[in-house]
């Protein structure tokens, strides 16, 4: 699969550090993907984590109120078919 570059300023730095390394632009590519690779992730900001976390205990709260005490026992023997008492599936 080709790629194609459409930023100038990054295929001359591509270039730039090709030149310096004695490497081609598919080896320079190929060296910072895994540099990337071996990278940790970056983190989630703390204020992003919590924006997340009141937003799935939103979903949460709407689900339950929906939900009827038949569903929640059904639901209950479908958990209880699937997992054992650790919590690992059967």
């Amino acid at each position: 699969m080709a790629i194609t570059l459409r930023n100038k300023p990054l295929e001359e730095r591509i270039k730039r550090i090709g030149r310096q390394r004695g490497l081609g632009p598919s080896a320079v590519i190929a060296k910072a993907v895994e540099a990337l690779e071996q990278a940790p992730a970056d983190e989630v900001p703390p204020e992003e984590q919590a924006r997340r976390l009141r937003a799935l205990d939103e979903i949460q709260r709407r689900i339950a109120e929906r939900i009827t005490e038949a569903e929640r026992a059904a639901m209950a023997g479908f958990e209880a078919d699937m997992y054992d008492e650790n919590g690992l599936p059967k």
